[in-house]
């Protein structure tokens, strides 16, 4: 394999930093594990592929605009009838509370008013506001559905049920919800700007069917986007990435050949292409693809880190421990908030015989990795290498059944590179049984 071209460094990019999800409300991401390091470190000694090139994506599932908790006023039409004075009482001081900012507050009575009046939407998409603002995302979006179910045709609450399940990592209900939403702003009249958010959302839609492995939904969507707007290339490369989830490689390098040929510098093209490559274990191909990238002018951090990060990967494979580790923390520093390189590094250490320090890599990319999306990103020709990355990532959530049978299975396999640290998992889970 050719030498690398050297990498440019994180500090001549001044670019704001793209992270893989934006949540859809001013809330606060969801708190990480509960369990300190020390003691997600203390559960290892004591499935989705995850290794291999990484896909880039159009990045539409990425877009949304926050949307701020505001206050609901109680619908005029209410009645005495529908309510009792105590839970007038109780919304009027919710609401108060609100407005003084004790959301805290104003979420523990809105809680018991919605109890009491469960056919208010606008009310459930405020609660739902204020769980997500304190964390939690799962009974935020089932308060959000609830909405949805009152209200089905409010996009506000459709895009709040698809980006909170994207945080969940459910691409199923998420793909299900961008469809309804893409159905609504079909119907709607729109206005200015309306055009480019329908071809957003339909980009979103199918990114995220192919994600849930509805690739006929998938494909649907964006051949539709492509009917829309044929000299646009949303759509195709929304068209290549289902084809390239779903393992229709000659399609997909069909689809991203075409659209490089319209505008060679699509870096997202170029390193889904590098992708497709890989797969059929041409690694020089792959390689002078992922470092076209580095040579973009204009290109994000985004993508130059999930290039860099393929470079590494394919230079760990064969055995180039020293400058994949080099590229790996290069990666790191281009998107700090990226799971993928932490993941490829800490995969690279525990080749190396370095567990510890393998753990603690392993927890920084599952930390920034909580939807899955890194992982279902991820692509390889080898399963030996998602074994040991899967295996590592159960070993740290304390399912040590699973790591040790995932374990078994990388010290049976072919890939020798993994066998020593394979044998040492094993020995070390047998150990911690009583």
């Amino acid at each position: 394999m050719k030498q690398l071209d050297p990498i440019r460094r994180a500090a001549a990019h001044t670019a704001a930093v793209l992270a893989f999800l934006a949540l859809s409300t001013s809330a606060q991401a969801a708190p990480p594990d509960v369990r300190t390091r020390a003691e997600l470190r203390n559960a290892v000694r004591g499935p989705d592929a995850t290794r291999g090139v990484l896909t880039d994506v159009t990045r539409g599932v990425l877009r949304v605009a926050p949307a701020k908790v505001q206050l609901r006023r109680t619908p005029t039409n209410e009645t005495p009838k529908q309510t009792t004075n105590e839970t007038t009482t109780i919304r009027a001081r919710a609401d108060q509370r609100l407005r003084a900012g004790d959301r805290r507050g104003a979420l523990a009575d809105y809680e018991r008013v919605v109890q009491r009046q469960t056919s208010d939407p606008a009310l459930w998409q405020l609660v739902g506001d204020l769980r997500a603002h304190f964390g939690s995302v799962d009974t935020a979006v089932a308060a959000w559905r609830s909405a949805s179910a009152l209200r089905p045709e409010d996009d506000r609450i459709l895009e709040r049920v698809t980006h909170g399940s994207i945080q969940l990592g459910d691409y199923a209900t998420a793909a299900e919800f961008q469809a309804r939403l893409v159905a609504v702003l079909m119907d709607s009249t729109g206005g200015p700007g309306s055009e480019r958010n329908l071809r957003r959302h339909m980009v979103n839609l199918a990114e995220l069917a192919a994600l849930a492995g509805d690739f006929t939904r998938g494909e649907q969507a964006a051949l539709q986007l492509i009917g829309r707007a044929p000299h646009a290339i949303d759509g195709h490369l929304a068209l290549g990435y289902v084809q390239l989830h779903a393992g229709d490689f000659d399609d997909a390098e069909g689809t991203y050949l075409e659209v490089l040929k319209r505008d060679p510098n699509v870096t997202i093209a170029l390193n889904n292409l590098g992708n497709i490559r890989y797969m059929r274990r041409d690694l020089d191909g792959a390689a002078e693809l992922f470092e076209t990238i580095l040579g973009v002018e204009g290109a994000s951090p985004y993508s130059m880190s999930i290039a860099t990060s393929n470079l590494a990967e394919l230079l760990q494979i064969q055995g180039g421990f020293d400058d994949a580790s080099r590229l790996y923390k290069d990666a790191i520093n281009l998107v700090p908030t990226g799971a993928w390189s932490y993941m490829g590094l800490a995969a690279l250490l525990d080749m190396e015989g370095r567990y510890d320090a393998a753990t603690d890599a392993m927890i920084d990319g599952w930390e920034r990795d909580k939807n899955r999306l890194s992982r279902l990103n991820s692509h390889f020709y080898e399963e030996e290498w998602a074994w040991q990355r899967d295996a590592l990532i159960a070993e740290i959530e304390g399912d040590t059944d699973l790591a040790a049978s995932l374990w078994t299975r990388v010290l049976a396999g072919d890939v020798e590179l993994l066998t020593a640290s394979a044998a040492y998992h094993l020995r070390t889970l047998g150990e911690s049984k009583p």
